[in-house]
């Protein structure tokens, strides 16, 4: 046993010990669902673009916001194509690069706070108040940017240390500097660089005004970057997407915009510093979170508290005796001090573009800059309990265990999104096997919480443009709640209508629409007047009901068929009640009643059986048109047996069916209707 404690205890504080605890801290937060993670949000345009004109085509499609970033997109396409593990791993590392980044940088600049330096680059490694990890394919440009800053900064900072410095180390340093162009999220924590100079200086030249000059001087081939950056993009390129309106405010009302960025600081501050872990403490329940992943999320809880107390507990400390504690404590304030400009340099881009910053999707992503204050705030708060050691590690192990849990929920979230989506695409080539060109899918309850209708437009257009056109979109998905557009708002049926996305257009007319609603596990149901309506689908919002009136049902045709891309989306389950509505649902539509009762017959031999009683209703009507009444009455049993207000929507269909031309059956259809006090 003796043995064993000595061994680990060797382990724990060899010179790499810490990279490996980020590494295994971050799989733990971030890894445990990598294999079966997809595309989401931004990814999918992303890989359109790249089905479309593949990685060459990166430099126009990024030209309108960020045209210094294609080479990370088409590194990335061209390396793992349409593969999302790659990316998933890559993401992962790259995050870990910049935490291990962020701890060399904190292990020069305070030697004496190795402990600090570690709860900090392990909190920037875990940190929950940032919720798009999974959004891989664009996430690994901002972290590899990040990287490069940092990476800018630590060889900067070795390279000061150095009795006569290395200018080709000074060249490297200056030239990873210019990832700025790439984006500009971590451009303002350039002004962090002076102060480190300054820190690293203090030993080599012992007067304060000599110190300051020189380290200004060292300083200027970074700022001139950023200098040449500011110039470029507020001058040049300018604002094509985000406004300053900030700015703009200082100059009309000045009084009233620092009033109201002050105000704002504190409030962000909690955001981002004290909300983003408070809601960690939300721990699932099996009735919320399903049995499999509720077990999986202790185990993760479990395996986080278990290495954090493993690593901590047998940590060699840094401080032996009371000049030591002193230093460190000198120490420890000054990451406070630097903290607090940390944050204030990461929010000012914010501040200035009047961008929010929120603890929830979207917005949470900017929360990136962030990492490193929140970092440094959190371990000189922790690292006060130094002195009684075993409460700092019970503190760290539930802290790390509670981010650990709040990232796989995450996680979790992500994964059941990507399912959706990709029984989304199946059921949709179920309903709608061919499609006419320059269709708009107009929707207000997409079903999805990280995917976009930008998002959305990609994945259908890979499934039904035919052929993939390189620079026209086949197709388009309009989310009516996002977007509040006259031709819908003011109902303008028949007008021509275009839109953009980056280097692509659609070109289509306001009387090419399918409406529909999509709100799993229920089925995707499409919209319109005569079959599904806001009779035969009770609780439609009015903006639905609006919906229903774009759809032209004759855009959908029977053949070819069309399923989801296979590069990126396997199909669902032939087997399953939703094949079974969206086959009968497609078949009504033609007036194939044999194939509708069919497709019954079969489902209920399955015993498969719908979430919503309005997924009855088309084999209903397959049932009446071929006569068999008995089980119409059943079908009608269970419509009315159901807990909602479907029985309107029945006695409606059953009232449509008697006044169809050519109907066979109409006295004992009218029978039915009287036995069900359906009014005729």
């Amino acid at each position: 046993m003796k043995t064993v404690m000595t061994l680990l205890k060797k382990l724990v504080n060899h010179p790499s010990s810490a990279f490996i605890w980020l590494l295994g801290i971050s799989i733990l937060n971030f890894g445990i669902l990598i294999p079966v993670h997809g595309f989401y949000w931004d990814d999918l345009p992303y890989l359109y673009q790249y089905s479309a004109f593949g990685p060459g085509g990166f430099p126009a499609f990024v030209a309108s916001d960020r045209p210094f970033s294609a080479w990370i997109f088409a590194a990335t396409t061209a390396l793992f194509g349409y593969q999302p593990l790659g990316y998933h791993i890559l993401a992962l590392l790259l995050r870990w690069t910049c935490a291990s980044l962020f701890l060399l940088i904190m292990n020069e600049v305070w030697p004496a706070n190795k402990t600090e330096n570690v709860i900090a680059a392990s909190i920037f490694a875990v940190y929950p108040g940032f919720l798009q990890q999974p959004i891989a394919l664009i996430y690994n440009h901002h972290f590899s940017v990040f990287a490069m800053f940092l990476a800018s900064l630590y060889l900067m900072t070795i390279n000061q240390k150095k009795e006569k410095p290395s200018l080709l180390v000074t060249i490297i340093s200056v030239a990873l500097n210019f990832s700025m162009f790439s984006i500009e999220n971590f451009a303002m924590l350039e002004f962090i660089r002076p102060f480190i100079i300054l820190k690293t200086n203090t030993e080599k030249i012992p007067s304060p005004g000599s110190r300051i000059r020189r380290s200004l001087l060292q300083w200027i081939p970074y700022l001139a970057v950023f200098a040449a950056f500011i110039v470029w993009r507020v001058f040049i390129f300018k604002f094509p997407t985000y406004q300053p309106e900030g700015i703009a405010s200082i100059v009309d009302t000045p009084f009233e915009t620092v009033r109201d960025i002050l105000f704002r600081i504190p409030q962000d501050f909690y955001t981002v510093v004290i909300n983003a872990w408070a809601l960690t403490l939300n721990v699932p329940t099996i009735t919320d979170f399903g049995r499999s992943a509720t077990y999986l999320n202790w185990a993760v809880i479990a395996a986080t508290a278990g290495v954090t107390v493993l690593f901590f507990a047998f940590q060699r400390a840094n401080q032996k005796n009371e000049p030591e504690w002193q230093l460190a404590d000198k120490s420890r304030l000054e990451q406070f001090l630097t903290a607090i400009l940390l944050f204030l340099l990461a929010g000012s881009i914010l501040w200035g573009l009047d961008l929010p910053v929120t603890n929830t999707f979207a917005w949470d992503r900017m929360t990136l800059a962030f990492f490193p204050a929140v970092g440094l705030f959190g371990a000189s708060l922790i690292s006060l309990l130094k002195r009684k050691r075993w409460i700092m590690i019970i503190v760290l192990a539930a802290l790390f265990s509670l981010a650990s849990s709040h990232n796989y929920q995450n996680s979790v979230a992500f994964k059941r999104d990507w399912d959706n989506l990709q029984d989304f695409l199946t059921q949709l080539s179920w309903r709608i096997p061919s499609l006419s060109e320059n269709t708009i899918f107009i929707t207000s309850e997409s079903g999805f919480s990280y995917y976009s209708d930008n998002s959305l437009t990609s994945p259908i257009n890979l499934q039904y443009a035919d052929p993939l056109a390189q620079e026209e979109l086949s197709h388009l998905i309009y989310h009516t709640d996002a977007r509040t557009e006259d031709w819908f708002e003011n109902e303008e049926f028949q007008q021509e209508y275009q839109k953009g996305y980056r280097s692509f257009r659609f070109y289509g007319n306001t009387g090419n629409a399918i409406a529909y609603r999509f709100d799993p596990p229920s089925c995707l149901q499409i919209l319109d007047r005569k079959f599904a309506n806001s009779i035969t689908t009770p609780n439609l919002t009015d903006r639905q009901v609006k919906e229903i009136r774009f759809t032209n049902l004759d855009l959908i045709q029977q053949s070819p068929p069309h399923p989801p891309f296979e590069p990126l989306f396997t199909a669902s389950d032939s087997g399953s009640w939703c094949y079974y509505f969206e086959s009968a649902d497609l078949a009504r539509q033609f007036g194939d009643y044999p194939e509708i009762v069919r497709l019954g017959d079969e489902a209920f031999a399955n015993g498969k059986s719908p979430r919503m009683a309005s997924e009855w209703l088309p084999f209903l009507e397959g049932y009446v048109w071929q006569g068999d009444f008995s089980t119409a009455q059943m079908i009608i049993d269970q419509i009315t047996q159901a807990e909602g207000n479907f029985t309107s929507g029945m006695c409606y269909t059953l009232r449509r069916i008697k006044r169809e031309d050519g109907f066979p059956y109409p006295d004992e259809l009218a029978k039915l209707l009287a036995d069900n006090v359906c009014k005729p």
